[in-house]
């Protein structure tokens, strides 16, 4: 096997891409490119900011029924898909409404709260937005603004891309016993449809995964089989320091501070994303960096068949590196 250490020092040399493509969002349009063939959305919430204006001429004239229709419409407009990327629902937090209170209340109440809202709406935003010119560009601008929530699985799917191309299978449907049996080159999700044979090889391995348990029993990612060896991977993608994420690192740190008495069982903690390129720098001491560099160099010295590795060195590690 290759030596972890040396192994680190070679994810060291070779750090993450300021931009990586497997973490590249697919980035839809939901606005035309022609602006005389508007989509759907475009049509909602056109509807929308004129049912607006005509909420505020109703009122201003004193006209109920027509203000109580405008109200209705909007109801039903804001119910649709991707309206959420409006001016009028990107404004509700403004006034302290989430979109997901709203979608628990009974009808009577939403048309209470919409009023309410699509009153200081106009007092604060639409007669300003009004004189600016509403754009569509801007539900692609709220789309674009929460591309974030699309990570989803591309950690996952990075993980499986760099394992099939060095001739890892999935192997999530097998049983313990044609996991163990067939192939040598095998890997499963173990925190998704390779749940149950994760499980089920923890006890075929005799492993105490103390990890787990310390994790109210937590899952790592993956579990790869290459030959005899066994690499349990806890994956994490991670751009930035502070709040969170600084819980997030300690506990792929600590992934790699377990062990098992079968020196062919491996901890792998793989961390992708510009943070590990921290540990390359030559000022340690910012967001407790210097502390987590000698956590991991220190769990690797005490634990040789554990590995903490980027992406360069997660490819070293299966054979798939350039």
């Amino acid at each position: 096997m290759v030596n972890n250490e040396e192994l680190f020092k070679f994810s060291l040399n070779n750090p993450e891409p300021i931009i990586d493509d497997f973490y590249l969002k697919k980035g839809n349009l939901i606005i035309s490119q022609n602006p005389n063939d508007p989509t759907t959305l475009m049509k909602r919430n056109f509807n929308l900011l004129e049912s607006i204006s005509a909420y505020n001429f109703a009122k201003k004239n004193k006209n109920q029924v027509t203000a109580k229709k405008a109200i209705e419409t909007i109801i039903e407009i804001v119910k649709g898909k991707d309206i959420n990327y409006s001016e009028f629902v990107s404004f509700w937090p403004v006034v302290d409404i989430s979109y997901s209170l709203f979608e628990k209340m009974e009808k009577a109440d939403q048309l209470k709260i919409i009023k309410n809202i699509v009153e200081k709406y106009i007092e604060l935003r639409h007669n300003l937005y009004s004189v600016y010119n509403y754009s569509p560009t801007t539900l692609q601008v709220g789309k674009d603004a929460k591309a974030h929530k699309e990570n989803g699985n591309l950690g996952a799917y990075k993980i499986s891309k760099i394992l099939n191309s060095a001739g890892f299978v999935n192997a999530d449907s097998d049983t313990v016993k044609q996991f163990t049996s067939v192939g040598n080159k095998k890997y499963i999700e173990t925190d998704k449809k390779g749940k149950r044979l994760f499980k089920d090889l923890i006890i075929y391995y005799k492993l105490k995964f103390l990890w787990s348990r310390s994790k109210e029993k937590k899952m790592p990612d993956f579990l790869i089989k290459d030959g005899k060896n066994i690499f349990i991977v806890e994956h994490k993608h991670m751009k930035e320091c502070g709040g969170g994420q600084d819980k997030q690192i300690n506990e792929i740190i600590s992934f790699i501070s377990f062990s098992e008495r079968n020196q062919e069982i491996h901890y792998v903690s793989f961390l992708d994303g510009i943070y590990f390129n921290l540990f390359t720098k030559d000022n340690l001491n910012e967001c407790k960096v210097r502390n987590q560099l000698n956590s991991i160099k220190k769990s690797l010295k005490n634990n040789k068949q554990n590995y903490f590795l980027n992406t360069a060195g997660f490819k070293k590690l299966f054979n798939v590196w350039r």
